[in-house]
């Protein structure tokens, strides 16, 4: 895994390059780069989930109809109210004038059929008669990347298979929740599932490491890109490309605009669909589609 400042410090390194006017471009062309990538890719490493509360959470002198879309949105792919225990899922209108058809005549109803989005909000038909809680799952826009790493102070308590980790001289802020941690010396890294002091955060799986007891381990807390860990390099290819493109560097240039285009292949190839898998195939035999255990035998003596 590449932080955003090992992707930086990185196209310094390729580049031969450390004058702090091109390292601000530098920055510019990895997160145009991680953009890029993210829409080869598709939803499957964007896809986010929301939820809101109708009535309650609708924009105001809307009669409960609008509400406001995530920050991050980009592309719904599906949105449902909840009632009981029945989801009501609703058909994405993308046509202006269906969508003033249907409300031609004012509904109010929990069992949501219909939605449209404008700008930023979304319109529910029909228009919601109570509170409920409805799901929107959506392609979203990544958080650009623009934090260094973290080093200051050290580690001195970590469990083996422990998540609580204790810090001295550390100062933990909330923001790093959601980024990496790692003890430089193990070089594995941990996302971090929450922070209660400036010297206490918990990661969000079992450390594997040696245990850490009254120690004073070196540890980095960096921003990652939200993509596969073996993708975290060609952004750095992408700038690169871009960059000597800038300074007229055309063989340069077109190494690195090979790397990058190569590496998009395979990352597409492995990573860009929902049937991508880190199962080792075994030997080829028939495929079969999978068992709905909702059908099962009727009338049977």
């Amino acid at each position: 895994m590449l932080s955003y400042q090992d992707q930086y410090e990185l196209f310094q390194s390729l580049a031969s390059d450390a004058d702090a006017t091109n390292l601000a471009m530098a920055k510019t062309l990895i997160t145009q780069g991680q953009r890029e990538l993210e829409r080869r890719l598709g939803i499957y490493f964007t896809e986010e989930t929301r939820t809101i509360a109708t009535v309650t959470d609708a924009i105001a002198s809307t009669s409960n109809q609008d509400y406001k879309l995530p920050e991050n949105f980009k592309s719904l792919t599906s949105l449902y109210v909840t009632s009981g225990t029945t989801k009501y899922t609703a058909e994405l209108i993308q046509d202006e004038d269906r969508w003033r058809f249907i409300n031609a005549t004012s509904s109010t109803s929990n069992f949501l059929s219909h939605c449209f989005i404008r700008q930023d909000r979304v319109s529910l038909f029909p228009i919601p008669s109570s509170t409920l809680t409805a799901t929107l799952t959506y392609d979203s826009f990544s958080k650009p990347l623009v934090n260094d790493d973290y080093t200051t102070g050290t580690i001195t308590t970590l469990a083996a298979l422990g998540t609580a980790v204790t810090g001295s001289s550390t100062v933990w802020t909330a923001g790093m929740v959601g980024r990496y941690f790692r003890i430089d010396l193990d070089g594995e890294w941990y996302k971090v599932a929450s922070r209660s002091a400036d010297t206490a955060i918990v990661i969000d799986t079992k450390y594997q490491g040696a245990a850490i007891s009254a120690g004073s381990a070196t540890y980095t807390i960096g921003q990652m890109p939200i993509t596969p860990a073996d993708t975290h390099i060609l952004p750095v290819y992408y700038a690169v490309w871009k960059w000597s493109l800038f300074k007229k560097d055309i063989q340069l240039a077109r190494e690195f605009e090979r790397q990058w285009k190569e590496g998009i292949n395979n990352a597409q190839t492995d990573w860009g669909n929902r049937s991508s898998s880190n199962i080792i195939p075994g030997s080829p035999r028939r495929r079969r589609l999978p068992t709905n255990s909702n059908f099962y035998p009727e009338s049977m003596t």
